[in-house]
């Protein structure tokens, strides 16, 4: 009885990690998980319509992404960013990267992109 109370407990714990979040940050994960896989099914709803991101550009994303390891987090760094703008730092087990993504009026992504920040960015 302990041992499962124990073990609830540690789900919920697990669970609540992930509600520190805010939408923006889940909106880029998804987005980063989804390039990951290469595969953009599960967030094309949340693509503007008339937005097309090649197929071979998805797997050139996922390809240099997968090369940093495991994602270990995101966070919006609203400080870093221009106007119109939601800025990310993403963290990786191998490296830092700065994602930037903008949305229409409607909330829908129209533009999403990424680059390994600078070494100095990097040292935490």
């Amino acid at each position: 009885m302990i041992r499962s109370r124990t073990l609830l407990v540690l789900a919920a714990i697990a669970l609540s990690a992930c509600s520190f979040q805010n939408k923006y940050e889940r909106e880029t994960g998804d987005i980063t998980k989804a390039v990951m896989n290469n595969n953009l099914q599960p967030v094309s709803g949340d693509i503007a319509p008339g937005v097309n991101i090649p197929r071979v550009k998805v797997a050139e994303w996922s390809d240099e992404l997968n090369a940093q390891g495991k994602l270990l987090s995101i966070k919006e760094t609203p400080d870093k960013c221009d106007p119109g703008w939601h800025c990310f730092e993403a963290k990786f087990e191998k490296r830092v990267y700065l994602e930037h993504m903008r949305l229409d009026e409607n909330g829908k992504v129209v533009n999403w992109n990424f680059k390994m920040a600078p070494a100095a960015a990097t040292a935490t």
